[in-house]
């Protein structure tokens, strides 16, 4: 009965207070990016490229032109006693100038992460590619919602 009463009570809440998820379908915006230059790290641009494809559309009125420059750094955090590496940090830094009919913006993008060493160096390698492309997912999102605002 408490947890009925919890639900409607929150259903009524969130109703009334205008409460909206993010990254709801309402929520897209239509708008359409072209990437005309892209350089840099080359994995991370590919990726780059990857998931901006879904807004590479001519169907929408707003259009923004993309230049995008990438840097990927691999840092040495800490070595254990033998001077062998035990954790590292990914950085991946990505500037997007953003060119509309209107305005010009720029937006720099920094993301990082840190990861443990590990024996196996495939694994490691592996590891170390899911963890660049989480980065670039959520660079991508950062980036979506920051043009999503700009309109």
């Amino acid at each position: 009965m408490k947890k009925l009463l919890l639900t409607i009570f929150l259903l009524i809440f969130l109703n009334s207070c205008g409460f909206q998820p993010i990254y709801s379908s309402k929520n897209l915006k239509q708008f359409s990016l072209n990437i005309t230059s892209i350089e840099g790290e080359n994995e991370i641009n590919n990726l780059i490229k990857r998931n901006l494809k879904f807004y590479e559309n001519d169907l929408y009125n707003k259009k923004f032109n993309l230049v995008v420059k990438t840097d990927y750094e691999k840092n040495i955090l800490t070595k254990n006693k033998q001077g062998k590496t035990t954790d590292y940090e990914l950085v991946i830094k990505a500037n997007f100038e953003i060119n509309s009919d209107k305005n010009n913006y720029s937006v720099e993008i920094i993301k990082q992460i840190n990861i443990k060493s590990m024996d196996d160096v495939f694994q490691e390698r592996q590891y170390e590619k899911s963890m660049k492309q989480n980065l670039v997912n959520t660079i991508i999102d950062e980036l979506i919602n920051k043009i999503s605002l700009m309109e």
